[in-house]
């Protein structure tokens, strides 16, 4: 925001240099961009009279001039049609330095030396903004000076020896988008008095029910506060040279003195003001209300937008007039036939007004407020100002009366007082009295009786002590903090026991050929209409979620590696191997939802006992023992007869491996089968053997037996393992199973399984007699579930 120093002295003394009111304004919170000195570039250009005018006797396009400069009688030659005698102009001196950085020289003009030049407004870097009654197509001819001011330098004459600061302000901060606000915060901390704006005037006779019956706000959520004012015998024209050149000097451009006002009040108050034409608004009715869909309404800027329903409107009873917080409509507009004017001042929701500049690409000064979160103690003040400044500069006379509608009445703000939180924060003790001090300099007040600090309705961003401690302490200065050494200890770090299997996971399956994949935390309520298994009053929603497709925070792994497999085959990739180790959410009893942190693998490139092959490595290197699998499982989402769960006992659950169901698979849209295992970490943590055991290498051989059993259908691999190791676990050192068949030499409801065993002693070389009495029992037991050698 581009504020003009000059303006900024109309409010408070400053008595420092514009270098060290910078650094001031920065330390206190008020960050300053920069600043610059308006015409800075312009040198030696002074006030000069016209003495007496002659054609050039060489060239009759030419004019010689006699130009009174005060020390010295300049000799000017111009091409320009508009200097006369006896005006006052701007005159660059041999030397002097012009608004585009040319320098001006002595030149001579078919005999006639020229020594100096008369300036445009252009080449000082003006426009008609701030002095409409300039010829931009000639000299400069100036108006309101005499004698005295000839010599004088160009910028102190024309009073626009200004600075212009830049300022950063935050969002939290939307009293400082005015110059008032700024004045506020240099009074508090040059400890200088405020001299607030006037906004004393006189009212006609005549009530605002004569011209204006009402104003309502059809929805509470979209307006807080709206005033209006009616200004009667209005005369358009130009408004007053210092008026002006303060818009100018912060950007904005003059067009008549009550949109002037408007624009002034807005620069100098922060609160947006719009001044319609009230004998162009239809009935005496104006409305605040949401756009019906597809309403149409031509701004300002003469484009023709198309509103949606959730974008506000000032409207009449027929039309939309106005797009509001952000501009104006053409069809009310002030223009030179305007006699009577109604005024706004309101307070407008600050999200919708933000929503809808975005989406109309029409960011403004006045949207730039309002998104930021006005006051409604704003709106009256301004209004007020504008009414005071209408009257000042004679455009017009304000009616009787204001009509304010008022939904959400502002209330005062307390905060209980502690002094001894202030020092705790801080680390600073600052006497009470200084505190006081600060505070009342910020205009925030201290009851005694109540001990409360109360809040000044302009600081909405103030509530609890911890904002007034950063006020006390931005005010008084944050180079007074005592510097102190941090102290502390070295101490070990490394990786926790869970982040450590955490990676070697994750380099076992990427050595092993598969692709870790990262998805989002959020998903779709939809997905548990295909997953089954699942609760949607587990999930845990999401408050302000970007769509329904993100509403939810994800329960299961399984839908991504789903959605992945079904992206690459979709791109002819075939063979898919993912795996992603994330953690999935439910919703519980505490504060806090759930957490649990899942390996999920799937491949379209490997059947159910790769997978299974590849998880019993994975358990092996985590020096996980004992792992089983079984059929015996209730998960939905995997094919009945080809899945199983994975555990170590009944009541510890590891996990699920098996294929995808088809039905999902469909839902999905993949053609392929899916192996898909999903493993807990936790209880693999659980489950982790910490101590590593050292094996001395073998002394003695070992005896190698293939056993091929035939198998009811229903009976699993794992009963056969369980019983070898339970006879022959102190000398088994291998049994895997190796073959499964079934054909037309095994009988209908049975199947073969061919396993390899190896027995080793750690204390002897194994006779066949060794192994033959511990087959026996082992043979004799599998008997109980119909289980034979084959023949």
């Amino acid at each position: 925001m581009k504020v003009s120093l000059e303006w900024l002295k109309s409010f408070v003394d400053i008595d420092c240099s514009v270098d060290e009111l910078v650094d001031k304004l920065t330390m206190s919170g008020t960050k300053v961009e920069g600043y610059e000195k308006r015409l800075e570039n312009i040198k030696n250009v002074v006030v000069g009279k016209i003495l007496e005018i002659s054609l050039h006797p060489h060239n009759q396009n030419l004019f010689v001039c006699k130009v009174d400069t005060k020390d010295k009688i300049l000799t000017i030659i111009t091409a320009a049609k508009n200097v006369k005698p006896s005006s006052y102009v701007p005159v660059a001196k041999p030397g002097a330095v012009l608004a585009n950085g040319k320098t001006i020289d002595v030149l001579e003009f078919k005999g006639i030396v020229s020594e100096g030049m008369l300036c445009s407004l252009e080449e000082l870097g003006l426009t008609r903004g701030e002095f409409s009654y300039a010829d931009e197509n000639g000299i400069f001819i100036l108006e309101g000076m005499d004698d005295s001011m000839i010599g004088t330098d160009i910028k102190i004459a024309l009073g626009i020896d200004d600075v212009i600061i830049d300022f950063e302000i935050t969002s939290n901060r939307p009293d400082c988008l005015s110059i008032v606000g700024i004045a506020r915060e240099i009074a508090a901390i040059l400890n200088k008095p405020l001299k607030f704006p006037n906004l004393n005037f006189k009212e006609a006779d005549e009530p605002v029910k004569n011209y204006i019956d009402g104003i309502e706000i059809q929805d509470k959520k979209i307006c807080r506060r709206y005033m209006g004012r009616v200004i009667k015998n209005v005369k358009i024209g130009q408004s007053p040279l210092w008026l002006r050149r303060r818009l100018v000097a912060c950007g904005v451009r003059p067009i008549n003195n009550i949109v002037d006002v408007t624009n002034y009040v807005m620069l100098e108050m922060g609160q947006p003001l719009h001044a319609f034409d009230l004998n162009k608004i239809c009935g005496r009715n104006v409305f605040v209300r949401l756009a019906n869909d597809s309403e149409r309404i031509v701004t300002l800027d003469g484009v023709e937008r198309v509103l949606r329903s959730s974008d506000i409107v000032i409207a009449d009873e027929k039309r939309a007039i106005a797009v509001a917080g952000v501009m104006g409509g053409l069809d009310t507009e002030v223009d030179e036939n305007t006699t009577l004017v109604l005024l706004e001042s309101a307070t407008f929701n600050p999200a919708m007004v933000r929503r809808t500049a975005r989406y109309l690409g029409l960011r403004t000064e006045a949207s730039n407020r309002f998104e930021k979160g006005l006051s409604p103690y704003f709106a009256e003040l301004a209004i007020q100002r504008a009414c005071a400044l209408i009257e000042q500069i004679g455009a017009g006379e304000v009616v009787k009366g204001a009509v304010d509608t008022y939904v959400d009445l502002w209330q005062q703000v307390e905060v209980k007082a502690d002094f001894s939180y202030i020092e705790k924060l801080l680390g600073l003790r600052i006497e009470k009295g200084e505190v006081l001090n600060i505070l009342s300099r910020l205009e925030i007040e201290y009851d005694k009786e109540k001990e409360v600090f109360i809040i000044p309705p302009f600081r909405t961003d103030i509530e609890d002590m911890a904002d007034i401690s950063e006020e006390v302490i931005r005010i008084y200065g944050y180079d007074k903090l005592p510097s102190r050494v941090f102290m502390g200890n070295a101490i070990s770090s490394g990786l926790t026991q869970k982040q450590k299997m955490v990676n070697n996971i994750k380099n076992f399956l990427a050595n092993s050929g598969y692709y870790e994949i990262y998805s989002y935390s959020f998903e779709s309520p939809k997905v548990y209409e295909v997953l089954k298994g699942y609760n949607l009053d587990d999930a845990v929603k999401i408050s302000n979620p970007l769509g329904e497709d993100f509403s939810i925070m994800r329960m299961q792994l399984l839908s991504s590696i789903l959605k992945t497999i079904y992206l690459n085959i979709s791109r002819n990739i075939k063979d898919v191997k993912v795996f992603e180790l994330s953690t999935v959410f439910k919703k519980s009893d505490e504060k806090l939802p759930q957490e649990k942190l899942v390996l999920a693998i799937g491949s379209s490139a490997q059947d159910f006992y790769s997978l299974k092959g590849v998880l019993e490595n994975l358990f092996d290197m985590l020096r996980i023992k004992d792992v089983k699998f079984s059929s015996q499982h209730q998960n939905p989402n995997l094919h009945p007869t080809r899945s199983a769960k994975i555990y170590t006992d009944e009541s510890f659950l590891i996990g699920y491996i098996g294929e995808v169901h088809p039905d999902i698979l469909e839902r999905f849209d993949i053609p392929a089968r899916v192996v898909y295992a999903e493993v807990y970490i936790d209880k693999l943590l659980e489950a982790e053997k910490k101590e590593k055991r050292y094996a001395p290498l073998p002394k003695y051989p070992a005896v190698e037996r293939d056993y091929a059993f035939v198998v009811p259908d229903d009976v699993e691999s794992r009963v056969i393992e369980e019983i070898f190791k339970k006879y022959s676990s102190d000398i088994l050192e291998e049994f895997r199973l190796f073959d499964v068949y079934k054909g037309q030499q095994i009988k209908p409801g049975f199947k073969s399984y061919a396993y390899k065993a190896v027995f080793r002693s750690k204390s002897k070389t194994l006779s066949d007699s060794d192994i033959n009495q511990i087959q026996e029992k082992i043979l004799d037991e599998l008997k109980n579930y119909n289980i034979s050698l084959r023949e």
